[in-house]
């Protein structure tokens, strides 16, 4: 099995680059489906998928739905579509079941099937529930209801994933409340799981590159991993590729490492290249704002540098990366 390139080689992904690329290899759409939603599981024929297009021509103020998953299968021996909206925005969407009827009502539209919508919720904050139902009563003469399942990711439990040996949920706990060691954890069981179940490596490296990009290590936690993958590529033959695959986790970890190194040693002096991993991870996702952030970053402290590292992965557009630098520093 190939080993993976360190992800700086490569433009850095969008959240919903991630979760469709995830949702998109039927195997893990199907893990996915057996974690969260075991009710669909069971009267789904998930046996038989069929990804559709689900872009529809669109007004100048219609949002993309560029993090969408929609698929065809059976239900009763019926062909149902099934509508994965991803709300990927960093905080809730005052109209969100509102938009999972208009979707859904476009679809079914489009396709002439009956589409049942989902509602994922990445954000880290506010941790508060989302209604997954809405209705409109009109007295007697008109209702209008949308209820769906949602699913908060920042709000479940991790421990049962991480104890599982279900794949798309492993690396789903990377958007919930993990600690340090859980964090490895999460990425270990990931990758052990994947290569003791033979996954195709397509399969594999959506699950990698998910957990890649939302569980960034720190030096000892690099340490802790590498010692873990050795201890367990030395007892399972079939996990004998690991510490290969491991190596965009320690690149990305000694880096951060270096960087909170260069960040820390500011009391003893003005320290040279401050701010660096901010400066490269902004590079990557928003180019076009890289020069202007600059000064922005270098007066960051040490707090405000690993706070900007997390809040930056769930930015979605150059303005909101701006603001929020502006704020910080003020």
């Amino acid at each position: 099995m190939r080993a993976k390139t360190p992800a700086a080689d490569f433009p850095a992904p969008t959240h919903d680059d991630l979760i469709k690329k995830l949702l998109h290899q039927p195997r893990l759409l199907r893990d996915f489906f057996r974690a969260f939603l075991p009710e669909l599981a069971r009267f789904a024929d998930l046996d038989h998928i069929e990804y559709l297009d689900k872009e529809h021509p669109r007004g100048g103020k219609r949002p993309r739905r560029v993090g969408d998953v929609l698929f065809k299968t059976l239900w009763k021996k019926r062909e149902t579509a099934f509508l994965i909206h991803v709300e990927s925005q960093n905080k809730p969407h005052p109209a969100a079941l509102e938009r999972m009827g208009e979707y859904a009502l476009r679809d079914g539209i489009r396709y002439r099937l009956p589409v049942m919508p989902v509602l994922l919720l990445t954000y880290p904050k506010p941790e508060t529930p989302q209604p997954g139902e809405l209705r409109w009563d009109f007295g007697r003469l008109a209702a209008i209801h949308v209820k769906c399942p949602v699913l908060h990711f920042r709000r479940m439990n991790p421990l049962p994933h991480l104890r599982g040996k279900n794949v798309a949920a492993l690396a789903l706990t990377a958007l919930m409340k993990l600690e340090a060691d859980q964090q490895v954890d999460a990425i270990v069981s990931t990758m052990a799981e994947a290569l003791r179940q033979e996954f195709e490596a397509e399969d594999l490296d959506a699950a990698l590159d998910f957990v890649n990009h939302y569980l960034p290590l720190a030096e000892e936690q690099v340490l802790q991993l590498d010692r873990k993958v050795d201890s367990l590529a030395r007892k399972e033959p079939k996990l004998k590729p690991m510490p290969k695959l491991i190596n965009p986790f320690v690149e990305i970890g000694r880096l951060r490492g270096r960087n909170e190194g260069r960040v820390e040693g500011r009391v003893e002096g003005r320290v040279e290249g401050r701010g660096e991993l901010a400066l490269r991870q902004i590079a990557r996702k928003f180019p076009m704002i890289a020069r202007r952030a600059g000064p922005l970053v270098r007066r960051l402290d040490a707090e405000q540098l690993l706070a900007f590292g997390e809040e930056l992965l769930f930015m979605q557009n150059p303005a909101e990366c701006m603001d929020w630098l502006k704020r910080e520093v003020r």
